[in-house]
């Protein structure tokens, strides 16, 4: 079974296109870096629902070390030091099996 993990994020007031993008550019960048990483899909709210977050990434691994190997990858931490830091207001995440 594979291992999914999602984070949204709700952005800092004020934050610039080009913040939000970094953030995307940074994280899709690392299925360069991590070859834990099976998948990844990620993308903004529409703004149907005022409530929704801002901002869902899902990253797909084979396995609980696969995953763990990206949490603490050096090139993940720079991403989240670097872009996803200072444009986060708020985080949500949830790490599951399945299909």
């Amino acid at each position: 079974m594979m291992l999914h993990h999602v984070i949204m994020l709700r952005w800092v007031e004020g934050v610039t296109d080009e913040a939000k993008q970094a953030v995307v550019d940074g994280l899709m960048g690392l299925r360069e870096e991590i070859d834990t990483i099976r998948a990844m899909r990620m993308g903004f709210d529409l703004g149907i629902r005022a409530d929704n977050f801002d901002f869902a990434s899902l990253i797909e691994f084979d396995d609980e070390a696969g995953y763990l190997t990206f949490r603490d990858h050096p090139a993940h931490q720079k991403v989240i030091v670097e872009h996803i830091r200072p444009a986060m207001a708020e985080r949500a995440g949830v790490v599951f099996t399945g299909p």
